[in-house]
């Protein structure tokens, strides 16, 4: 197969790379597969990077590095420079940066058709906090039976995830032009999208769990890392 990993790691950011890339080539089966590491950033991949992961094929997509909260609000954005190769795989995928798999990874990801979403690690059975402003495009109606998606993995065929990404793209673009900003940024509008459209694979926890707040299980394959142990999140967002 030939997949797509979408990352955004601007300014301090690159740090995680290298772990994530380690993750990478232990968990996915770069041997089968075709194996593209997008890398949106402002600043310059390690040539160890390269050299140590050959297995990965890294692309580096220059961006602008913009003011919190912007470079995690306006990823579809991003993914949209890539539109084209991203629809010639198989499956494409984002994940964060500040991530790594913990877990192997065979078929629970890949779908026939249409989205994977995956449920928050820290909201499992919640329908945690989507937008309320019902200016926004965000909106989740109260008293809505919505799952609550986490922004750190998600993905689908190459065609799905384009589809998806541009639709979210022109509603963050709309809330921008009437000055809104979503409660929780893109996160907000990957909800009201997987809302309308429901995903066609949902991984469940404890697919994804988060460092300090909730524990690995066999079945975790992605473990957000908790960035207060590494400098805070300001530290990484400067």
């Amino acid at each position: 197969m030939k997949i797509a990993i979408n990352v955004v790691a601007t300014n301090r950011y690159i740090y995680f790379l290298n772990d994530l890339c380690d993750s990478i080539s232990s968990f996915l089966d770069t041997e089968n597969n075709e194996v593209n590491l997008i890398v949106y950033t402002n600043v310059d991949i390690p040539e160890s990077i390269y050299s140590k992961h050959s297995n990965i094929l890294i692309k580096k997509r220059y961006i602008d590095h913009e003011p919190w909260p912007y470079p995690t609000l306006k990823r579809f954005h991003y993914f949209i420079m890539e539109k084209d190769f991203l629809i010639s795989c198989d499956y494409s995928y984002y994940i964060d940066v500040d991530s790594i798999f913990i877990g192997k990874i065979k078929d629970q990801i890949f779908t026939k058709e249409g989205t994977v979403g995956t449920i928050h690690p820290c909201l499992s059975g919640g329908i945690g906090t989507p937008e309320r402003n019902p200016l926004s495009q965000a909106y989740i109606p109260l008293g809505s039976n919505n799952k609550y998606f986490c922004g750190g993995f998600f993905g689908g065929t190459g065609k799905s995830f384009v589809s998806m990404t541009e639709s979210i793209k022109e509603s963050i673009e709309k809330d921008m032009g009437n000055g809104i900003m979503a409660i929780w940024h893109d996160e907000s509008h990957l909800n009201k999208f997987f809302y309308e459209n429901p995903p066609e694979l949902i991984l469940e926890t404890p697919f994804a769990v988060a460092e300090n707040y909730t524990n690995k299980e066999k079945e975790s394959v992605i473990l957000f890392i908790d960035k207060n142990s590494r400098g805070g999140h300001q530290f990484f967002r400067e």
